[in-house]
């Protein structure tokens, strides 16, 4: 790498687009963001333009300035699992269906029908549910096969980026693993017989290769767009929950990352594959590891609560006020406000306050919303240690970790240090690394670890307190369960 020169990485996330340079050493030079929102045409569904995606991508780029031209390495990395249909122009067929979308919740129960029991996890380590690619794809077979018909291939958020600045496709192990039942997860490929029990052929799918191995150099027209030099090595990339524990230096069994974004996980590596189906399985980036993951809402619920009870506050406003009041005694959240994946796998299950009176402010609900995603958390660790998956401390990172209640509650609730990174690294910091370590820049997957931080111990009455609360809302879940919410139409 010459002197001066910079490793670029570029973040596809739910709602935004985010493009940051980084010398060799780690140290951010220049970030710049894009929103990009998603749509919510229905319930339980979510979509969003990738051209969009590529517009924010160029702007971003743009908006680092000169600093673009010093770049040497560029990696992208993204939301998933997302179905992003492709035709041989490399445009888009349609918008692109996010993780976020649930209305696949019938076509998951009929592909693991086919299956038989137990055969997904044996394919690829998860089960099928409405999250994951599989059930999408067959969504799109039933209810418009004309869309499925019109692209040549089905890419992840990264992978359409890449594609635009390489004209070259690839899929990693983190998003592929998430494509359930699609990727035999021991062999390392694509199943024929998960994309025969969808109704699709893995001729569609794009070759699998290592995160961080070079994809291809930017092409003439990318670098006349981005203004990043043309012939640039830009690597695969992967998913942003991999990248984001990567950035944290999260890559040994035994570490653990909470990545909190608009969604938000509990990242947990491991040397060897550990298959619970309560979890999430995956792979790391950058490193020869697995990854369980436990993930519910994190960003999305707060800007949900923001938006309805605080149309135009500043955050700062609604965390002074929390801090102010005492831990809402009787009050809980159940925060399924888009179904819930793990532990409870129920794409049906709806959010609700419990326990209101008279005496509850906008404070105390802000509150309890905290500690319903911190008690999501909660949950998950307790299916890992039941895998076996351990650790003593959770370093957090990205955007919502900014709230130092949010991460006061998250430590009392899971009954371990939380240590916050600052929001230079995280999930941005983890696709440039990539970058660095497909062209040899970077020596190994922790150079970046980051060092210090603010750091919050948990407190042992909150933790009991919380535990309870825990318990409580388990219960008043299977409770409301048995009167469902209703399943969301085609």
């Amino acid at each position: 790498m010459t002197a001066g020169g910079l490793l670029l990485g570029i973040d596809v996330g739910t709602t935004g687009v985010r493009a940051a340079a980084f010398d060799p050493a780690g140290r951010l030079v220049a970030d710049a963001t894009e929103n990009c929102p998603y749509d919510a045409p229905a319930t339980g569904r979510a979509e969003a333009d990738p051209e969009a995606w590529w517009r924010a991508v160029v702007a971003a780029c743009r908006r680092l300035g000169e600093v673009s031209a010093r770049v040497e390495a560029v990696g992208v990395v993204g939301q998933a699992p997302t179905v992003v249909l492709v035709d041989d122009d490399a445009r888009a067929v349609r918008p692109a269906i996010l993780w976020l979308d649930v209305r696949a919740a019938g076509e998951a129960a009929a592909i693991a029908a086919v299956l038989g029991p137990g055969r997904a996890e044996a394919i690829g380590g998860n089960r099928v549910h409405a999250y994951h690619l599989g059930p999408k794809l067959a969504w799109l077979r039933a209810f418009e096969p004309a869309s499925l018909e019109r692209a040549s291939r089905v890419l992840q958020s990264h992978a359409f980026v890449a594609l635009r600045l390489t004209g070259l496709a690839a899929c990693d192990p983190s998003t592929a693993m998430l494509c359930a039942p699609l990727f035999d997860a021991r062999a390392g490929v694509w199943s024929d017989e998960g994309a025969h029990a969808v109704g699709i052929s893995t001729a569609k799918l794009p070759r699998i290769e290592r995160a961080h191995d070079v994809l291809g150099p930017l092409t003439r027209e990318a670098a006349a767009a981005t203004g990043v030099r043309e012939g640039v090595p830009v690597v695969v990339g992967g998913g942003d929950f991999a990248a984001s524990a990567l950035g944290a230096g999260v890559v040994e069994e035994g570490q653990a990352c909470l990545m909190l974004g608009t969604a938000g996980n509990l990242l947990m590596p491991m040397r060897h594959p550990r298959f619970d189906d309560r979890l999430i399985n995956s792979h790391h980036v950058g490193c020869d590891r697995w990854l369980a993951l436990g993930g519910t809402l994190c960003g999305a619920t707060l800007e949900w609560f923001r938006r309805v009870f605080a149309p135009g506050e500043a955050w700062e406003r609604l965390e002074t006020e929390a801090e102010g009041v005492e831990a809402p005694a009787g009050l809980l959240v159940v925060p399924y406000l888009q179904g819930e994946r793990t532990p409870v796998w129920d794409e049906a299950a709806r959010g609700m306050f419990f326990g209101l009176d008279l005496t509850h402010r906008r404070a105390h609900l802000y509150r309890a919303v905290l500690e319903g995603i911190a008690l999501g958390f909660r949950d998950c660790l307790e299916a890992a240690r039941d895998a076996g998956v351990a650790f003593a401390e959770v370093v957090a990172a990205n955007g919502a970790g900014r709230s130092a209640l949010l991460r006061q509650t998250l430590a009392d609730a899971l009954g371990v240090p939380v240590t916050w990174v600052s929001s230079g690294r995280g999930t941005v910091a983890g696709a440039a690394l990539l970058a660095g370590l497909g062209t040899g820049v970077i020596a190994h997957a922790g150079a970046w670890a980051p060092s210090g931080g603010v750091r919050h111990e948990p407190d042992a009455r909150a933790f009991s307190r919380l535990s309870q609360t825990l318990e409580r809302r388990r219960a008043l879940y299977e409770a409301v369960r048995s009167v469902r919410w209703g399943r969301q139409g085609n």
